[in-house]
């Protein structure tokens, strides 16, 4: 019994006389979508993938009501055509049907690709900046807010990013 109140004194005299390392980790965080809507370069892309995307979608309006012009066309002539015509006539719609989809699908795949292409040049534009960034205000670790639950505004750097990549990305 001695030796445990002995130990658990000599463990408390040790905490209490050794200082503690204090070691004061600079982390920020980031809004990244907030950098992309809101500085210069973000916007460019994203109005010209806006404006591609609704390109391709007038283009799909309008071949979506050709189809359902033809649609309408064949079920009006069911009745007077002869079976074979309505089968050929059937046939040919669901061939410019599938075209359509096929189509479609690679337009998206196309918009999808172009859209990864044009973030990842601003990224690697813009991660430069920010490394230089960290570098001089001698930052630890920077976070996107996505991946934070709770932290304080004074750690938002985001604003200062969108001022700093507006000077540098014209």
């Amino acid at each position: 019994m001695n030796k445990i109140k002995r130990f658990i004194i000599f463990l408390l005299v040790l905490f209490i006389f050794v200082p503690t390392a204090y070691s004061e980790n600079k982390i920020v965080y980031l809004d990244l979508d907030s950098l992309v809507s809101n500085t210069k370069a973000g916007k460019i892309i994203l109005n010209r993938l806006d404006k591609s995307k609704k390109d391709a979608l007038s283009k799909f309006e309008k071949k979506e009501k050709e189809l359902k012009k033809i649609e309408n066309e064949i079920k009006s002539q069911k009745n007077i055509i002869s079976e074979e015509e309505l089968k050929k006539k059937l046939m040919e719609y669901r061939q410019e049907i599938s075209i359509f989809n096929k189509d479609k699908q690679k337009v998206i795949n196309e918009f999808n690709q172009k859209k990864k292409a044009e973030f990842e040049e601003f990224f690697k534009k813009i991660t430069p900046i920010i490394e230089k960034y960290v570098n001089e205000k001698k930052i630890d670790m920077v976070l996107d807010k996505k991946n934070i639950f709770v932290a304080s505004k004074k750690k938002n750097v985001t604003q200062e990013i969108i001022r700093i990549i507006d000077i540098e990305i014209k």
